[in-house]
């Protein structure tokens, strides 16, 4: 039998909540489980992510694949860390999941705004090139 990490939806119309589940790979989306490992919950302002770290783990070394988003959470909660920790034989006691630095997004910049910064950085190398004369 080949299990799977994988989201189970739950909640209100337009309200998702996920429940993080382990399932046999032929089972549908929302049917039976074997285990509940972690709950997301996307609806927040910073989303609710909680898993149980031991379960997880346990279940990753038994071969169990997580599915694409369910990696992305892992590794962003520091789990997956753990688990490669475990996998290349290292000790991972007295180690907890350390969740990853959330990277500041930079908005794209307009035409307008990048006409300026190449107008300043032509400002700034004009003088440079053109060297003051000095009357000998």
């Amino acid at each position: 039998m080949a299990t799977v990490i994988r989201l189970s939806r739950f909640g209100k119309r337009h309200h998702a909540v996920y429940r993080v589940v382990v399932v046999d790979n032929r089972k549908a989306r929302d049917g039976q489980f074997i285990e509940q490992i972690g709950f997301y919950n996307p609806n927040q302002a910073t989303p609710d992510i909680n898993f149980d770290q031991e379960k997880v783990l346990k279940w990753l070394s038994v071969g169990a694949q997580p599915s694409d988003t369910v990696a992305s959470l892992l590794r962003n909660q520091g789990i997956m860390d753990l688990f490669h920790e475990l996998k290349a034989k290292r000790s991972i006691e007295n180690k907890a999941a350390t969740p990853r630095a959330k990277k500041a997004k930079k908005a794209p910049l307009g035409p307008k705004a990048k006409a300026r910064l190449e107008a300043e950085k032509a400002a700034k190398e004009a003088p440079a090139t053109e060297a003051p004369a000095t009357e000998a």
